[in-house]
């Protein structure tokens, strides 16, 4: 638990300097995010990353963010908006400091799932192989 906690710490301040950085370097966290929610899809029903979406499933609905390419930037740049998306249709569009608030968050979730998945695999294989034997 201790090292969960310190992993999530570590993360945590990494957003923190990065949230001094430019629009440029969320795109790159939003992909980090987005391949993490990718392999815990094939894991987990609680979590779905589709198209510019990630979304987590909860016991109150689904919570979502999006990234969409902004219309009004050139396209070379690359620019994207993001936006918070809930099940009851409630759409947020994310200014910068509140978009690395939003994914730093999903970011802790899902690494958080991850590791609770993890622990009860483990678990999972050990009481399979302790019954091999009795």
């Amino acid at each position: 638990m201790k090292k969960l906690f310190l992993l999530l710490f570590t993360v945590s301040a990494s957003f923190s300097v990065q949230a001094q950085e430019d629009w440029t370097k969320l795109n790159d966290i939003f992909t980090q995010v987005y391949s993490l929610a990718s392999d815990l899809n094939d894991q987990t029903e609680k979590v779905t990353a589709q198209g510019n979406v990630i979304s987590i499933i909860t016991g109150k609905g689904t919570v979502s963010v999006e990234r969409k390419l902004d219309p009004k930037k050139a396209k070379d740049l690359k620019h994207y908006k993001y936006s918070l998306l809930t099940s009851a249709g409630k759409v947020v569009v994310l200014d910068k400091m509140n978009a690395e608030r939003v994914i730093e968050t999903f970011q802790t979730k899902l690494l958080k799932l991850k590791e609770e998945l993890r622990v009860n695999q483990d678990a999972d294989v050990e009481n399979i192989l302790n019954s091999l034997f009795q």
